[in-house]
C-alpha cells in the first residue's frame, strides 16, 4: 500500500526552526487522538541535509480546502461537530493569556478598523476587554481553528492542519475565531449560524467575553491576509469585510449586555 507523503520545508536563516519544533511537538500532542492530523515520518529541523531549510516530512492528509459550499449549513454542521469533539479531548496544553499567547495587538494598542462603519461598536468592545477576563472551563484549543485549515472530501471534513498554536482555555476563542472568518468571507448570519450549531452540539453556551475577545483579531491587515489566504477559491470581497465583522462584534456586544 502506497503512503503518500508531503515535504514542508521553511526558507532558512529565518529564525523558523522554533515554529517548526513546535508544531512538531503539538502534532506529536494530537496524534492517535481520533483528530484528522498528518503523522509525522521524519524531521531536519536545523536543516542540516536540506541546504539551511527546516524541513518536516509527513503523511499527506487526503481533501481540499472547502470555502465555497453547495449546502452552506451541513458544512458549518460538520465544522461544529469537529471543533465539539477537540474541545472533548483531555490533551495537555498551557493555558492560554489572552494578550500575550495571541497576535491581538496589546490591550492599550487595539485600534478601530479604517473601514468601520460604526467606530463607537469597536470602542465599547475594547472597553469590554479592558475588565479581567471571566473564569470559563479550559478544553483543548487548536487556536487557528478556521476554514483555510480545513480540508474535506465528499462533504466530510479529511484534515486539520497548522498545528502551531495549540493551548487550553475557553472554547470560545475557536468558535470566535472561525466565526470571524466567516464573517468576513461570506456573513455575519454565516458566523451567528456556526455559534448556534456549535452550543445546540455541545449543549454549551459560549462564553461572550471569549468570543468577542476572538472576534475582535481583526485590524486593517485582516482583509489582505484573508485574500491571501483564500487563494483564489472564492471570491472575496474585501472592501465589505470590516463591515460584516463589525455586525459580528456588535452581535456579540449585545449578548454581554
Amino acid at each position: 500500500m502506497r503512503t503518500f507523503v508531503v515535504l514542508r520545508q521553511y526558507p532558512g536563516g529565518l529564525g523558523l526552526q522554533e515554529a517548526v519544533e513546535k508544531e512538531i511537538a503539538n502534532l506529536g500532542v494530537v496524534a492517535g487522538s481520533g483528530l484528522p492530523v498528518p503523522s509525522i515520518l521524519a524531521t531536519d529541523v536545523a536543516g542540516t541535509s536540506t541546504g539551511g531549510s527546516p524541513s518536516v516530512l509527513m503523511t499527506r492528509l487526503p481533501g481540499h480546502v472547502e470555502l465555497n459550499p453547495a449546502e452552506p449549513r451541513e458544512w458549518m454542521t460538520r465544522i461544529a461537530e469537529l471543533a465539539v469533539f477537540l474541545h472533548s479531548l483531555d490533551l495537555p496544553a498551557k493555558r492560554l493569556r489572552p494578550w500575550k499567547d495571541s497576535w491581538i495587538a496589546p490591550l492599550d494598542d487595539l485600534k478601530v478598523p479604517a473601514g468601520a462603519q460604526k467606530p463607537t461598536v469597536w470602542k465599547a468592545a475594547f472597553d469590554v476587554m479592558a475588565a479581567p477576563p471571566p473564569e470559563d472551563p479550559a478544553v483543548f484549543l487548536h487556536c487557528d481553528f478556521l476554514p483555510v485549515n480545513l480540508l474535506w472530501s465528499r462533504g466530510k471534513i479529511t484534515g486539520l492542519t497548522d498545528w502551531n498554536g495549540i493551548h487550553r482555555g475557553s472554547r470560545a476563542i475557536d468558535v470566535g475565531q472561525c466565526r470571524r472568518y466567516l464573517a468576513a468571507l461570506h456573513s455575519p448570519e454565516w458566523s451567528e449560524e456556526l455559534r448556534s450549531l456549535y452550543e445546540s452540539i455541545a449543549g454549551v453556551t459560549l462564553d461572550p467575553w471569549w468570543d468577542l475577545y476572538a472576534l475582535l483579531h481583526y485590524d486593517d491587515s485582516g482583509a489582505k491576509w484573508i485574500d491571501r489566504q483564500v487563494a483564489g477559491r472564492r471570491p472575496v470581497d474585501v472592501r465589505g469585510m470590516t463591515s460584516r465583522v463589525e455586525v459580528a462584534v456588535e452581535s456579540a456586544l449585545r449578548r454581554l449586555r
